[in-house]
């Protein structure tokens, strides 16, 4: 694990320095690094979703565009769970949310969640198993919450929500993504700031 002053370093060598989303950015990695080692070493089959996942998407290429998350998601098969709670509670991160792979979070949502099937990304110099771009989507548009409008916005605007992706997604998505789109065109400024 990096001190602080070797994190602050490596960002100021990326060309942005904020020292508030530094010191956010510093402890969200250091959670992240630590439960994705505890996980590993407790055999559980995972992968990150959510906001962190979001970030790791798009932080190679906009990093101007990442955020600070308060929690990590982490999807597992529901036969982990065990493992997964006594690897992560020794790890003392905070604010984990567990989700299950074939199972809906809430009985709202279209689909349920995707398998595990991860894909390697770095997130500020850790590789992080996370969900591919398609599944995170699926999951991000079946939530359809507040924040996961803003994830939305910020994925299309990064341009990784392309054509071809969109017609992957069942039609049920995709009308979702419609509405999503149009709720956060709405809610843009009528003026240029």
């Amino acid at each position: 694990m990096k001190t602080f002053e070797q994190f602050l370093a490596e960002s100021v060598q990326q060309g942005g320095f904020n020292i508030i989303y530094e010191a956010g950015m510093y402890a969200l990695t250091n959670d992240v690094e630590q439960i994705i080692n505890a996980l590993r070493n407790a055999g559980v089959e995972f992968e990150v979703v959510g906001g962190v996942a979001v970030n790791a998407h798009i932080y190679a290429e906009h990093r101007s565009r990442s955020f600070v998350t308060r929690d990590i998601d982490i999807l597992i098969h529901r036969h982990d769970l065990d493992r997964a709670a006594k690897a992560t509670e020794a790890s003392g991160a905070e604010a984990i949310h567990l989700l299950f792979a074939g199972e809906k979070s809430k009985s709202t949502q279209p689909l349920p969640h995707p398998e595990v099937h991860p894909e390697e990304r770095l997130l500020v110099n850790i590789r992080v198993p996370v969900a591919p771009l398609q599944d995170l989507l699926q999951m991000k548009l079946s939530s359809l919450r507040p924040k996961d409008l803003v994830h939305l916005e910020i994925l299309d605007e990064a341009g990784l929500i392309t054509p071809t992706i969109e017609l992957q997604l069942p039609p049920v998505l995709q009308e979702r993504l419609q509405q999503a789109r149009k709720i956060i065109a709405e809610n843009q400024p009528d003026v240029e700031g």
